[in-house]
């Protein structure tokens, strides 16, 4: 009896240790499992609060008054003792409680596990994005490149596809934004991916030293490179500004000859300085005939050899210049390109004279304006704008009377000159450094473009 006894204690034994073997086994590996396939949300989770920790909670303790005799009856959660201490009640469940001589916070995130995210770098030593391009967060922000010799590349990687360059100080749209990089898109509709230190959020300026002239009237002068900035000073046409940088081709960091700084539009200036202005020739007199004692002769015809003998023998009258004398618009067959050239023709020797566009004086665009002014058509006086007016055609359809545009001070990319084709790779144009109107080679520039302004 007592042998079955003790054999049937041992099978007990046995199953005992068995069933504990086989439910504590497992759960010792449960750390590792967890270790091993902790989801990647938990693990950015840790990694923020790692990086971006909360602030030090100010500790806080129980006054004295708290736990006196007198005021026990009011914590009723407390149980008061017969030395005048304190403890919580039994089956109280509570979230924070006072141990030691500060208050103790339960957390729900104590039995998870932690894992730390370590940035990685490559061959280049940049980094390399941690998120999957799917969890980029969406954007739409106006942004400027703030790194030289930028490129775009196909996925956040620099051994990616490159797409793309952009030039510094260019605008972008970021569309995405991810750790490290940038899912971005140019003005000329290019996307690709962009480190984030390559972006800015204020304009960003490009080092320059020119010398620029106010090409409008009443041109504002801001303290910001934005127009809702306060404007600093009202600039007259022609004022002189020395340019110390350039953001995005779009605004100018300036300074005036009284030192005055600011910033302006670029489309307002001009590269060209204002030419010194012809003074206007005093006309002459005109002569009193003299008087043959003999009598006159008949007055002169309209050919330039004057007047046939007089009656008496005395020469006539003093030479006839053409149609009369004093130059006149000449005919026109219609409106048409041989009209505008008739007219342009006319013109030559006229003087120089900025913003002019009369035979008094004419400047290059307003030689266009007058040409065609005569023609009953309207053309904006300024050569940028010239630029986009009428219909473009190409080199090897133009025909007289059509415009070309000029940028002069290649390689800028402003329009800074134009000029009316005349034929033969010929055009009558109004030069400031000539100080008239001339003939010149149509291609004595870089051509930016070749307007029609009559189909």
């Amino acid at each position: 009896m007592r042998k079955q006894r003790k054999e049937r204690s041992t099978r007990l034994m046995i199953v005992t240790l068995a069933v504990c073997t086989t439910i504590t086994f497992p759960m010792m590996l449960i750390p590792v499992g967890l270790r091993q396939g902790t989801p990647n949300g938990i693990l950015v989770a840790r990694a923020y609060e790692e990086t971006y920790p909360d602030d030090e909670q100010e500790e806080i303790l129980i006054e004295d008054w708290a736990i006196n005799r007198e005021n026990l009856s009011y914590m009723g959660e407390f149980q008061k003792e017969d030395d005048g201490s304190a403890h919580l009640g039994e089956n109280q469940m509570v979230d924070s409680y006072y141990f030691e001589g500060e208050w103790r916070e339960d957390s729900k995130y104590d039995s998870i596990l932690t894992a730390q995210i370590e940035q990685t770098y490559d061959s280049s030593d940049l980094p390399i994005e941690l998120l999957d391009t799917s969890t980029f967060t969406p954007v739409n922000e106006q942004l400027y490149i703030s790194t030289s010799e930028t490129i775009l590349k196909q996925e956040p990687n620099m051994d990616s596809v490159t797409v793309g360059r952009v030039d510094r100080s260019s605008k972008v749209t970021r569309r995405a934004v991810g750790s490290t990089w940038s899912l971005v898109e140019t003005v000329n509709g290019e996307k690709g991916y962009i480190l984030n230190k390559s972006l800015s959020k204020d304009m960003v300026f490009n080092s320059i030293d020119r010398t620029v002239w106010v090409d409008a009237s009443g041109l504002k002068l801001r303290s910001r490179p934005s127009t809702d900035s306060d404007i600093v000073k009202v600039l007259a046409r022609y004022t002189r500004l020395h340019c110390t940088g350039i953001a995005n081709d779009q605004w100018y960091r300036v300074e005036l000859d009284d030192g005055t700084k600011g910033y302006v539009y670029v489309s307002y200036t001009r590269n060209n300085p204002p030419p010194t202005p012809t003074p206007k020739p005093t006309p002459r007199p005109t002569p009193t005939p003299k008087k043959s004692s003999s009598g006159g002769g008949n007055g002169g015809g309209k050919d330039n050899n004057g007047g046939g003998k007089g009656k008496d023998g005395g020469n006539g009258g003093g030479n006839g210049g053409d149609n009369g004398g004093g130059q006149k618009d000449p005919p026109i067959t219609g409106v048409n390109g041989e009209s505008v050239v008739i007219i342009a023709k006319s013109m030559l020797g006229v003087p120089y004279y900025y913003t002019g566009e009369s035979r008094n004086g004419i400047d290059c665009s307003g030689l266009v304006v007058y040409c065609y002014r005569q023609l009953g058509i309207p053309v904006t006086h300024q050569s940028n704008s010239i630029r986009f007016e009428g219909s473009e055609v190409k080199r090897e359809d133009i025909r007289l009377g059509d415009v070309l545009v000029y940028d002069l001070q290649t390689p800028f990319g402003e329009a800074d000159h134009v000029a009316i084709y005349a034929g033969n790779g010929q055009v009558i144009h109004a030069s400031s450094r000539k100080g008239k109107v001339v003939w010149g080679n149509m291609d004595m520039g870089s051509i930016m473009t070749i307007r029609r302004f009559i189909k």
